[in-house]
């Protein structure tokens, strides 16, 4: 099982009309509620959690990716910053499981279905 990265927008907003909650970003609140939530499915040691400082899609908030070598990159927009981690917590174990990174689309939470922007093709890696 390769590690898989988790990483999270911590400058997203919660919405676009509501950047912070009593001066904390929604991308910083979902990135200590995913903590909570990889700690309680014993997935600490096998996802990386990655804060990142901007992911370029302000726009839409939360924006996550999730992505191990060898493996499909997931690109997900509109993560809900107050609601999702426990759903988001949930694909990184389906994720994390799957032997090329494909979780079917009927297996994926309806909150991961209408938050995936992109799925990308695994990188090549050459020696």
């Amino acid at each position: 099982m390769n590690q898989t990265t988790l990483f999270v927008c911590a400058l997203c907003r919660f919405s676009p009309t509501e950047k912070s909650r009593q001066g904390v970003s929604g991308g910083e609140h979902l990135i200590a509620q995913l903590r909570t939530q990889l700690a309680a499915r014993n997935l600490s040691s096998v996802v990386q959690l990655e804060p990142l400082r901007c992911m370029a899609a302000c726009s839409q908030p939360c924006n996550v990716s999730v992505a191990a070598p060898g493996k499909l990159t997931y690109i997900l927009s509109g993560v809900a910053a107050a609601e999702d981690a426990a759903t988001v917590a949930e694909f990184c174990a389906q994720y994390s499981d799957s032997h090329d990174g494909r979780v079917p689309y009927r297996d994926r939470a309806a909150a991961i279905r209408q938050a995936t922007a992109f799925v990308l093709p695994p990188l090549s890696v050459q020696a």
